[in-house]
């Protein structure tokens, strides 16, 4: 399952052609990834709520198109996008971004560190460091 307004990885970058930002802006973090829901999506936009359909579900994907992405920026656009959908997918989460936060900064880590898969970097190094004191008062 993949919905574009959504999972597509090159919105929100300047228009390839004329001028401006593509068709599909805004950019969208991998918090509206991660809370990219199909359940939800199926109930919403297609009202199916019968959880025997919902268990039909197989996977998910994301798209990037290559028209602005290549060997220098193709990761960053990819990463960590992807863990977040990846985990939405297989654990099928009952808790918001927040609550993944620190297992995606870790896994982006490990991943840059032991793998050399460089993505977007999630937040400071310092609040990677620093678990638990690095959070928005209003969060």
């Amino acid at each position: 399952m993949s919905n574009y307004d959504d999972l597509y990885l090159d919105c929100g970058f300047g228009a390839w052609v004329g001028e401006g930002n593509n068709w599909c802006s805004p950019y969208k973090g991998w918090q509206k990834i991660y809370m990219n829901d199909p359940k939800k999506i199926l109930a919403e936009k297609h009202g199916i709520t019968d959880p025997a359909l919902w268990s039909k579900i197989v996977g998910g994907e994301t798209a990037l198109w290559t028209e602005q992405a290549g060997d220098q920026n193709a990761l960053t656009k990819i990463f960590p996008r992807t863990y977040a959908l990846a985990e939405r997918y297989w654990s099928d989460p009952t808790t918001g971004w927040f609550a993944a936060e620190p297992r995606l900064v870790y896994f982006n880590s490990i991943m840059e560190k032991q793998r050399g898969v460089y993505g977007n970097t999630m937040k400071p190094e310092w609040c990677v460091q620093s678990q638990g004191i690095c959070k928005l008062n209003n969060l």
